[in-house]
């Protein structure tokens, strides 16, 4: 037969899991929006009046014609292609 002590201890072990589950689905949910703001929340400013370079899932980012050699770059890693007029010199 169930007892008022059995009763008891079913609360309290139902009432810690629900509060257990939900701790693990916030911390799940702040991890998941930390990953957000690393790959979506951080543009580069961009070099030239331009617009900022586009980037996608897993931190893609469009690549660019440099108007001084015509080759196409990743705007935030280029390095400078020699010429005297490259907006990417270092």
């Amino acid at each position: 037969m169930l007892s008022f002590s059995k009763i008891l201890v079913l609360i309290v072990v139902v009432v810690a899991v629900w509060f257990g589950w939900r701790w693990y689905q916030r911390i799940g949910e702040v991890g998941r929006e930390k990953l957000r703001e690393r790959d979506y929340g951080r543009r580069p400013q961009p070099r030239r009046g331009g617009s900022e370079p586009a980037r996608g899932p897993g931190g893609a980012e469009d690549m660019e014609k440099c108007p001084e050699c015509g080759a196409y770059v990743a705007p935030r890693s280029a390095v400078a292609c020699g010429r005297p007029g490259c907006p990417y010199g270092r």
